[in-house]
């Protein structure tokens, strides 16, 4: 590569996406060599080895490549930066460098360092910012020295934000958007949060948009002894049911959310074009303590009227009582299956003679109690024809046989249907 550098002073000036890798401070000085004015895409992958044993040479490596790109790449429209761990002082000479870059139409970046403030309102002041995922280390930051402009944000359309709720609060207040419509949001506290924080993320990010389409909320955080009272309810949801167009939601908390069928009912009126709806902590892991005498309030019912009338949905995370299935003897009411006289729900608007089956391909029932295999099987078989994936949590003898048994009748209706 220096032998080709020499012949040439920009040997590949025409290059449109460049990804750079580095680990010492030699590499850095390659790096105007390979962009241009042609460079719109830029991925920078920074790796830490031998880092703190030469880091000021890394630094004015770093600060001189960077100088130099500012110069060369003035079409630079996309930048991603990838750093394995935390680091201030690289990440001062990285913030130092986006507050620079006068185009940036999507971005992928960490923040962290006293610096950053001063980045962060260069990138909430662009007309040209439609993307963004933001991963930002507050470290000892006094919130007092974030400031955003009067119209922050004005034309993002996608938001991806990792970091903590007391620094989310006031960035997210400073928005108000007809164009933002995607946020995925992640958090990592280092205390339980109480139930109110829930809805206080939520009301905070639907006032700053006119129309979500996908909102994702994932909070980490250390394990919590919580009352069955104190359980999150369908209630922290009731801001989103303003976004009428929203298709995806993806919600955890590290706890279960109690829902109803009633509540149920009006997700099924308020989003009717939902594609993905998980309301329960992703996987074990995430589950930040369990609840003495919690069960599922929701019903098969209450999971039929997801099933049939969200005619898009293809991925689902509810918790139900399965158990409840024999007790309500929903197998044997022919109204709920294909070939009946369907009645439709109250308040239903379609054609009479609505789908009788689902698109869904993946049911995560987290802790939901298991019913008999066989009946549960056949009645998700007969709802979901598609259903490749059924999902719990934790160790459940009642939902791996009615996985089994489902296999066994998803392969008798292959053959019936193929063979």
């Amino acid at each position: 590569m220096l032998r080709l550098c020499s012949w040439s002073e920009r040997p590949f000036f025409n290059t449109q996406r460049v990804h750079f890798v580095s680990s010492d401070s030699k590499g850095w000085y390659m790096l105007p060599y390979l962009v241009g004015s042609m460079t719109t895409h830029l991925v920078l992958d920074i790796r830490s080895d031998g880092l703190e044993q030469h880091l000021a040479q890394h630094l004015v490596a770093m600060k001189s490549a960077f100088s130099n790109v500012l110069n060369l790449a003035t079409n630079l429209k996309t930048l991603v930066v990838k750093v394995e761990r935390e680091h201030e002082r690289v990440l001062e000479v990285l913030a130092g460098f986006i507050a620079s870059l006068p185009f940036l139409r999507k971005i992928q970046v960490p923040l962290g360092s006293s610096s950053f403030p001063h980045a962060l309102y260069h990138l909430a002041s662009s007309t040209h910012l439609v993307f963004a995922d933001l991963t930002i280390y507050p470290g000892s930051l006094d919130l007092d020295q974030l400031q955003f402009p009067s119209n922050a944000f004005p034309n993002l359309c996608t938001l991806y934000f990792t970091s903590k709720i007391s620094l989310y609060t006031p960035f997210i207040r400073s928005i108000r958007s007809s164009t933002l419509n995607s946020v995925r949001l992640t958090f990592h506290e280092h205390s339980p949060c109480p139930t109110e924080t829930f809805h206080t993320l939520i009301q905070a990010t639907c006032s700053a948009t006119s129309s979500l389409h996908v909102f994702e909320l994932t909070i980490t955080a250390p394990t919590s002894h919580r009352q069955l009272s104190n359980l999150p309810t369908a209630a922290v949801l009731l801001p989103l049911f303003a976004h009428r167009k929203l298709e995806e939601l993806v919600i955890d908390f590290g706890v279960s959310i109690q829902l109803t069928d009633a509540d149920i009912d009006t997700i099924v009126h308020m989003w009717p074009s939902c594609r993905k709806l998980r309301l329960i902590p992703v996987d074990a892991e995430r589950r930040n303590g369990e609840v003495t005498g919690w069960m599922p309030k929701a019903t098969p019912r209450g999971i039929i009227a997801l099933l049939y009338h969200l005619e898009e949905l293809k991925e689902l995370a509810v918790e139900f009582d399965a158990s409840s299935l024999d007790a309500n003897d929903i197998e044997n009411d022919e109204s709920h299956f294909p070939g009946s006289e369907w009645q439709p729900a109250a308040g239903w608007d379609g054609p009479l003679q609505a789908r009788r089956t689902s698109p869904l391909e993946m049911f995560d029932v987290g802790k939901s109690a298991a019913g008999d295999p066989l009946k549960v099987a056949g009645w998700l078989g007969v709802l979901c024809p598609r259903l490749e994936e059924l999902r719990w949590t934790g160790d459940s003898e009642g939902w791996a046989r009615t996985r089994l048994v489902l296999r066994k009748i998803q392969q008798l209706y292959g053959s019936y249907a193929f063979g």
